[in-house]
């Protein structure tokens, strides 16, 4: 809405995405430990909003996911999930700072949780930040095998990944890629987008998206 849009701080946004390009390389467990450290200091000072560290072992040392969440005011709406992910991959065998992929998801899911402090959406959103995407989505696979014993399927509106939004020249339009099943939700989101951002939109339907 107009409302969140005005609570989004562009500067504040550009120093979360310079600090995580900052760390070089966000792939190693110690590397992905501190860019960990960062989010959850920005998010503990926010108000309005539950914070949950989710924590699973990968190869003998533990990683954190961060959910965030805002309780929507109708208990029987469906609920809808929007993440992205803090780590970073590269074919360099040193450098990966990822400033696109995906610290610039990360900084946006972390100025958006900024954004909805103190908010109360009719549904209930929940914000999601997860490590070791680029590795096999194992902190995301993590998350949901723990959501599955929670949540029923049925109360899942959907969820958008946020990923590499700030690549491309200034005119860069929105891609929303989704399955054919899911389609109108990607159509909500156009239309939202379009009303709300001086964004054009392009949908891409295909079943091999991911």
């Amino acid at each position: 809405s107009k409302a969140l849009l005005g609570k989004i701080d562009a500067a504040r946004l550009l120093k979360d995405l310079n600090f995580l390009e900052g760390l070089v390389e966000r792939r190693t467990h110690a590397s992905q430990t501190k860019a960990a450290a960062h989010l959850r200091t920005e998010l503990k000072k926010l108000s309005g909003v539950a914070l949950r560290e989710h924590t699973y072992s990968y190869q003998g040392q533990s990683y954190v996911n961060f959910e965030i969440t805002v309780k929507g005011t109708d208990s029987a709406a469906q609920e809808l999930f929007m993440g992205a992910h803090y780590d970073s991959n590269s074919n360099h065998p040193t450098l990966a700072p990822g400033a696109d992929d995906n610290a610039s998801g990360t900084a946006a899911i972390l100025e958006v949780a900024r954004a909805y402090a103190g908010c109360k959406p009719k549904r209930t959103v929940r914000l999601l930040l997860f490590s070791n995407e680029e590795k096999g989505t194992i902190g995301a696979k993590a998350y949901v095998k723990d959501l599955k014993a929670t949540l029923p399927s049925s109360r899942l509106r959907g969820f958008i990944n946020v990923d590499m939004i700030a690549y491309g020249p200034d005119n860069e339009d929105l891609d929303i890629a989704t399955r054919t099943k899911y389609k109108a939700l990607a159509d909500d989101m156009a239309k939202a987008v379009e009303k709300w951002t001086t964004l054009k939109t392009n949908k891409i339907v295909s079943d091999h998206c991911g």
